[in-house]
């Protein structure tokens, strides 16, 4: 027994050992290299194509040159990682914060002639939810994405913009799924490089992969994804931005781990998770993401929030649960961008928040007809609703609120009837679902005007008596001061 278990243990030793490390480098690489590190590999798809089974990949930091893939059509492609590992060796990409871009020059060849200097394109990029927005035939004017000779080319609102206004524009219409460019005066397309998203972030397949230290700008799809039923899938300091699809999503059956990253001004929303995957984020910062909810569960997902930041995605809810989905929202703070709206969307699922700051908005959510799901906020500093905190039509039991701390608001709407903080003993009287909540007139202050100058305990559901409002860690302000100002270009990103 004893011979035999040696045996294995240098089997297993030796299995580790044949997985090599993989290393890339855009600059001084080629891919008719053997990925050493004195030969590397000149693109990441040469290097995912070369990972083994619990291999390690080690991708250049770039200066002005981010790693980008040649156009190749409307629908681009995506960084597939198909390489797994094991629980104790996982496959490891590590990009040393390099930035990766789904721009691709366009050649010349692939525009349609059009008048004179005005040209256009089939693009058809993956911001699913403004797609169908027939009200706006133009992009979104938050999200800069077509680049001549590595500037800004302007975002028409209008084939008549583009027409009369602006040489060297662009414009792209959502009905005809096409975007036109007007050329400046005197240049020709052989002449130009022309760069718009077409190609995409990193798409897992494998188990036990580890995917850290990337930056990915103007994707055309998403920034982070895992797809099928890849299981213990850990994406660690990955920031995504101006990307126009989601920063990250989960498909499938998947599991998958977000830690310490960042979604900015992204296309769609920050998280959308889907089809009974299971998602945790932590320390994860959701800011200023374009056109849908800061984050999204739907069709059976169930997603998990820890110590992260959902600040002013817009123009909808900073929250959407839906179709039987499920969301734990834990020492989060939830800040809206529009007090004319709930900070959340409940449907048919689980919604709960737990030491939780939530702030800015009409109310917090409000019972849609027909609903069969459950919203339990706990140990919660809730306030600055422009409305009411919540908006019930009848008292139910598919609400539990303990502990709380209301702040700054008209009241809570149940039944028809506005309680207000001064007949709040009535309501918790009346409405059975609310216990050992209080009213506070005290200001907040601190970090972004969320916590509290004198700290508030209150009893949870088990009797102890805990801290009520979200204390986030030093790192996620850290990383949202970093990049909420953060600018990208072909040449990369750069800081104000």
């Amino acid at each position: 027994m004893i011979r035999y278990a040696l045996i294995l243990s240098m089997l297993c030793l030796a299995a580790g050992l044949s997985a090599r490390t993989l290393y890339v480098d855009n600059v001084k690489g080629s891919d008719d290299n053997d990925g050493s590190l004195e030969r590397p590999v000149a693109s990441i798809e040469k290097g995912l194509s070369l990972l083994e089974t619990s291999g390690r990949l080690e991708v250049a930091p770039n200066n002005g040159k981010p790693y980008q893939r040649p156009y190749y059509g409307v629908e681009g492609k995506s960084y597939e990682v198909k390489a797994g590992g094991t629980a104790t060796g996982p496959a490891v990409i590590n990009g040393n914060m390099a930035v990766l871009s789904g721009l691709a020059q366009i050649p010349a060849d692939r525009w349609q002639s059009v008048d004179g200097n005005l040209y256009k394109l089939p693009f058809w990029p993956m911001s699913n939810r403004y797609k169908i927005d027939k009200s706006q035939d133009y992009w979104l004017v938050s999200n800069q994405i077509f680049f001549i000779d590595g500037q800004a080319g302007r975002n028409c609102l209008s084939m008549e913009e583009l027409k009369t206004a602006t040489a060297g524009g662009f414009w792209w219409s959502r009905s005809e799924k096409s975007v036109y460019l007007r050329l400046p005066e005197g240049k020709r397309l052989n002449n130009l490089k022309i760069e718009l998203p077409a190609n995409s972030g990193f798409y897992t397949h494998g188990d036990h992969v580890v995917i850290e230290n990337f930056i990915f700008i103007l994707s055309w799809n998403d920034g982070f994804d895992a797809a099928e039923k890849s299981r213990n899938v850990l994406y660690r300091n990955c920031v995504a931005i101006d990307n126009c699809g989601q920063a990250f999503s989960t498909h499938g059956s998947s599991m998958t781990t977000y830690e310490d990253c960042v979604a900015i001004r992204n296309a769609s929303s920050g998280a959308c998770d889907v089809h009974y995957a299971s998602v945790r984020y932590l320390r994860t910062v959701f800011y200023n993401n374009s056109y849908e909810a800061g984050v999204a569960a739907n069709d059976n997902a169930s997603q998990v929030f820890s110590d992260c930041l959902i600040y002013q995605n817009r123009p909808f809810e900073q929250i959407w649960q839906n179709n039987y989905s499920r969301q734990l929202f834990d020492n989060c703070l939830v800040v809206g961008a529009d007090n004319n709206l709930p900070l959340a969307f409940s449907r048919h699922g689980v919604l709960g928040f737990k030491q939780c700051t939530l702030l800015n908005a009409a109310m917090l959510c409000r019972d849609t007809p027909g609903n069969r799901g459950t919203v339990t906020v706990e140990n919660s500093l809730v306030g600055n609703m422009n409305q009411q905190i919540l908006l019930l039509a009848e008292p139910s039991d598919r609400f539990t609120f303990n502990g709380n701390l209301y702040w700054q608001s008209p009241g809570i709407s149940v039944g028809g009837k506005l309680y207000h903080a001064a007949d709040f003993a009535a309501y918790q009287e009346a409405n059975r679902f609310d216990r050992n909540s209080a009213w506070s007139s005290e200001p907040l202050a601190g970090w972004l005007n969320s916590e509290l100058k004198t700290p508030v305990r209150s009893p949870n559901r088990i009797g102890q008596n805990v801290r009520v409002g979200a204390l986030l860690p030093d790192s996620v302000k850290a990383n949202f001061e970093k990049y909420r100002k953060v600018k990208t270009s072909p040449a990369g990103i750069s800081f104000e």
